[in-house]
């Protein structure tokens, strides 16, 4: 088709228009402006200044855009100066900057510096996050470090939420709370800390006492701000927060008189009074854990149930030998037994949230840790670490130089064996 030599008098803004006309208003407009030249004119004037009306629209927006954020920053540091500083304004954007940029691969190792051997590691944006009676240190995924700090801790304890790491001494009064770079909130208590837990989404809970009760629960938001707190005078054996927030799942312990009663307390986040309360007599409880939102396993001495959140219990398991480790996993939770006290003839099961026995097999290797992950069972042997696909049973294993050490898996699968100075990564293709 033969071009009109008067179409490249129309502007920019003019063709852009043009587009949205029927073909016959096009043929109109084409004919027309042959017409009449000065019409043409006027008209590429008229698609210029609509041109330069828009640009400047945009840079308008986008100067009032950045305002709105500096007076947000600045109505935070003015009113909300008590939880986020200056300082933690610039941590927040170098987190985010930092963290967010990650590489495709792991390290082989990770180094940190460990006087001596009373340590506690956990995940932390897919990083490794560890704390020990010397150092606290935290690795981007790629082996990168973010933070090192020294400590004095005697018995340190760590845990982590998607934005948080929540470290505190067990035994001694105080906690903080960092993010990948700093420490963002700490507190100093009347009474030392037994326990601590912290949901994804940051809010937390303390286990400590005071002068009139044996226990307190202290329950933060994830603004660091105290909401409540739940006391009693048993002794809280362990506090643990749904992946959600909303509820905490306490269990205590009451053995006076000579006769040891349990209780399994949930409580709402914002209720004032506990949204129930389950009475247990001659058992020896270890831990009570959400394995989902709504449901509860609680570990004993000898058994382990599952319990919704209103105290019905789902269903109940014997121990068939002596417990090595217990874990939970999402929607679910496993044991290792072994079958003589000693020896290598071991015993692993896996149960879904309600209670149901899903896999059960056995392991003819000494087991020095375990570790859960969706369908998965991880196991630390000899130089290696075994993973069991609970659907099918089958088996597959990555070597590591060492035996002894403690697990950790990320959430893309792949495995660390935390010695005391050395993290070992294993993958699993």
């Amino acid at each position: 088709m033969k071009r009109n030599k008067h179409e490249d008098d129309i502007s920019f803004l003019g063709k852009v228009l043009l587009f949205f006309k029927t073909r016959k208003e096009k043929l109109h407009d084409l004919h027309f402006s042959g017409r009449s030249s000065q019409k043409s004119e006027e008209s590429d004037k008229q698609g210029e200044f609509a041109e330069v009306k828009l640009s400047k629209a945009f840079s308008v927006a986008k100067k009032a855009s950045l305002s709105a954020l500096c007076i947000l920053i600045v109505i935070v540091l003015v009113f909300g100066s008590s939880i986020i500083s200056y300082e933690n304004i610039y941590y927040m954007f170098k987190d985010i900057s930092y963290v967010s940029t990650f590489d495709e691969s792991r390290p082989s190792t990770l180094s940190y510096s460990q006087p001596f051997s009373k340590q506690d590691f956990v995940t932390f944006k897919d990083g490794l996050a560890v704390v020990g009676d010397g150092e606290i240190k935290f690795f981007t995924s790629t082996g990168r470090t973010t933070l090192t700090l020294g400590s004095n801790y005697t018995n340190p304890k760590i845990c982590s939420s998607n934005d948080y790491v929540l470290i505190y001494d067990q035994g001694r009064n105080s906690f903080s709370i960092y993010n990948s770079f700093v420490s963002l909130f700490s507190e100093t208590l009347d009474f030392p800390i037994s326990y601590a837990d912290m949901a994804p989404d940051g809010s937390f809970c303390i286990v400590t006492k005071s002068a009139d009760y044996g226990s307190v629960v202290l329950i933060y938001n994830n603004k660091f701000k105290l909401e409540s707190q739940y006391s009693k005078n048993d002794y809280v054996l362990s506090a643990e927060m749904s992946d959600n927030g909303d509820n905490i799942v306490v269990l205590s312990l009451d053995a006076q008189g000579g006769n040891s009663k349990a209780s399994i307390t949930v409580l709402k986040r914002g209720a004032t009074k506990p949204l129930h309360t389950e009475v247990l007599t001659d058992v020896l409880p270890y831990k009570a854990t959400f394995v989902s939102n709504d449901r509860i396993a609680l570990i004993c001495s000898d058994n382990a149930s599952a319990y919704d959140i209103r105290g019905n219990r789902k269903n109940n398991f014997v121990y068939p030998y002596e417990l090595l480790f217990a874990e939970k996993g999402n929607g679910c939770y496993g044991f290792v037994f072994n079958k003589n006290g000693v020896g290598t003839d071991n015993f692993v099961t896996y149960f879904d949230d309600n209670g149901n026995l899903k896999y059960s097999g056995m392991v003819s290797s000494r087991i020095y840790d375990a570790e859960i992950l969706g369908k998965y069972i991880y196991l630390l042997q000899d130089d290696k670490v075994l993973r069991i696909d609970t659907t099918f049973g089958m088996t597959t294993s990555a070597s590591v130089p060492v035996s002894d050490g403690k697990l950790v898996v990320f959430s893309d699968g792949n495995v660390a064996v935390c010695t005391t100075t050395t993290a070992y990564f294993v993958q699993f293709n």
